[in-house]
């Protein structure tokens, strides 16, 4: 396993070049590397192909994955009328 910023500098890439490349903004990829955003599966894949790299084998990209076969918690909607007496 490695971490964005391993591959992303093994590819002697900056963030601006990575993003572009990717076509995502350079802040999407700068949160992605501190640990503050979860990329999107479209993210993940556009990153991925840039970097020449299946997705599993980078850290932020692994937990991504795991995060979206996880199961959805659903919020349980009220009625219209129920949700005005709130």
């Amino acid at each position: 396993m490695v971490s964005l910023r391993q591959a992303r500098v093994e590819r002697l890439l900056s963030i601006r070049e990575l993003a572009k490349q990717a076509s995502v903004a350079p802040s999407t990829v700068y949160l992605i590397e501190t640990g503050r955003s979860t990329p999107r599966l479209r993210v993940v894949r556009q990153l991925a192909a840039v970097l020449s790299r299946d997705p599993s084998e980078i850290d932020e990209f692994r937990r991504a994955i795991e995060l979206s076969k996880a199961p959805r918690r659903r919020e349980r909607r009220l009625p219209p009328a129920e949700a005005n007496c709130r």
